[in-house]
């Protein structure tokens, strides 16, 4: 008992982990159109690959597999469009695939050894919901962040832009090789080529 909880509480820490997307969100519609019937064909065949398991075996195989989906479905999500809210929705998806093996894990025990298979197993849910909320504030406050480092980079770049055109024209009304000292100062200054 000690064991399953032991690896349901290390498994849900690995899923807590830092969950990294697409930044850009450069992922095309037909790429993310494919990549959601890849993940159906794929529950497709684990569901196919459950149904000889007896009853018990097959309902934790099958909830496995719809874990599995669903967890892919919410990772496809947030490459398509990294925000705080499918991030979540990818911490929530692995919390949820878990209890629900451990529930049905649970359901093949007896008497007092299920009820208290299925309050650690929503125990360790309500803290891995718990946590998914706060990593949403987490990854929102790193999204943002990176949002103003790319901007204050892209005005800094437009600053170099403007800063350099200005050097060349004040070069360019250098005679000869003064005019040449002054470019290549200017380029090395503004690292231009």
């Amino acid at each position: 008992m000690h064991h399953r909880l032991a690896w349901l509480a290390a498994f849900l820490c690995c899923a807590a982990g830092a969950q990294t997307g697409n930044a850009n969100g450069t992922m095309s519609k037909e790429a993310y159109r494919a990549q959601q019937q890849r993940i159906e064909a794929e529950y497709d065949a684990t569901q196919a690959r459950c149904k000889p398991l007896d009853r018990t075996a097959r309902n934790v195989c099958n909830e496995k597999a719809r874990g599995a989906r669903d967890i892919s479905a919410a990772e496809l999500q947030m490459q398509f469009k990294p925000t705080p809210d499918n991030d979540e929705k990818v911490r929530m998806a692995k919390a949820e695939a878990v209890y629900a093996v451990s529930l049905e894990q649970c359901k093949s025990m007896e008497g007092n050894a299920r009820e208290v298979c299925r309050k650690d197993a929503k125990a360790v849910f309500a803290g891995a919901r718990a946590e998914a909320k706060l990593q949403k504030d987490v990854v929102a406050q790193g999204m943002r962040s990176e949002r103003v480092v790319r901007d204050s980079n892209a005005i800094a770049e437009r600053q170099a832009d403007v800063q350099f055109a200005a050097a060349r024209e004040r070069c360019e009304m250098l005679p000869g090789e003064g005019k040449e000292n002054c470019l290549a100062d200017a380029r090395r200054r503004f690292n231009r080529p």
